[in-house]
């Protein structure tokens, strides 16, 4: 009996076999640039998903913040704080991981449930659906393999970042019911009178004024960033409250790769206007969340990790 293999599949064989192979070579061969990615990761991403839906978007953020404080606070009495880096923040806590699960789940419930897709501080405990859970797993698996990606090719940007615009760009493609974009929002920025601005520019300036001495005295880039995220539990009961996390996280870069004060505190500014802005045209009232915080850092270390 004779086998005839058109050409159409012999190619797809190839392709796919081609792929099989490169996976594979991609999760257990990377060490030689520098990350090393493992399947505990992936599965530990799973179950932190399921617990970012069940915690709520908000609430595992100040999480995040009180993890990266505690530790910087254990680091400096000498305390050896290893598996809480690598088990906490840089695995369970990682936002990109538990942040992007809740964030994708908060898109789905709001398809099903009593909940807007945009509400990333609640809980999706009330909604007794497994598909939520599994969804809020996917969120984790998938932010994680994209930061992963980024690391192993060294992109010069904040991985993390990139990586929870991608997971919420996901989830305003896929589960979005409301408006794409916020109209009335727009056009109140373009009629803005200039109080509004300068009451802007003070909070910029303010945060990255403070942030960038405490920098330059003490060599700690990125504690403002865990200081910023615990804050945002005064959020939980006053809405109004700002965020302030790619502000500091900014200026940090900008510290760390500039040593300029005055080049840290011009990031800063532009860090918080580019995250108002976004904020409030394309995620403020909008059908689902992508991060302006996130925005504002993959925009500001893209530039200062490339020019600096």
């Amino acid at each position: 009996m004779i086998f005839h293999i058109s050409t159409s599949d012999w190619y797809y064989n190839i392709k796919k076999y081609f792929f099989i192979y490169y996976l594979c070579y991609f999760l257990y061969n990377t060490p030689e640039r520098g990350y090393k990615i493992s399947l505990l990761s992936i599965i530990l991403a799973f179950f932190a998903g399921i617990l970012g839906a069940l915690i709520g978007g908000t609430q595992t953020f100040i999480c995040t913040g009180f993890v990266g404080l505690l530790i910087f606070l254990l680091e400096h009495v000498g305390v050896d704080t290893t598996f809480l880096n690598e088990a906490l923040s840089n695995n369970l806590f990682l936002p990109c991981i538990i942040f992007n699960a809740a964030g994708l789940a908060t898109a789905y419930a709001g398809t099903k449930h009593n909940i807007r897709g945009v509400e990333t501080s609640r809980s999706l405990a009330f909604t007794n659906d497994p598909m939520v859970l599994l969804v809020g797993a996917l969120g984790g698996v998938l932010g994680y393999l994209i930061f992963a990606f980024e690391n192993y090719f060294s992109f010069p940007v904040d991985t993390g970042a990139v990586s929870v615009i991608l997971v919420g760009v996901l989830g305003r493609i896929l589960f979005n019911q409301e408006d794409t974009y916020n109209k009335k929002n727009l056009d109140f920025l373009n009629k803005a009178s200039p109080s509004f601005w300068l009451f802007q520019f003070l909070i910029g300036l303010s945060v990255s004024t403070v942030m960038a001495y405490f920098a330059k005295e003490t060599g700690l880039y990125t504690i403002g960033f865990s200081i910023s995220a615990l804050t945002l539990i005064f959020a939980l009961n006053d809405p109004a409250f700002p965020a302030t996390h790619h502000t500091t996280l900014v200026v940090g870069y900008a510290m760390a790769q500039t040593g300029n004060v005055v080049i840290a505190i011009v990031f800063g500014i532009i860090a918080h206007f580019i995250g108002l802005i976004f904020g409030m045209v394309l995620n403020t009232d909008c059908g689902t969340h992508i991060d302006p915080p996130a925005v504002a850092i993959a925009t500001c270390s893209l530039i200062l990790f490339t020019l600096f």
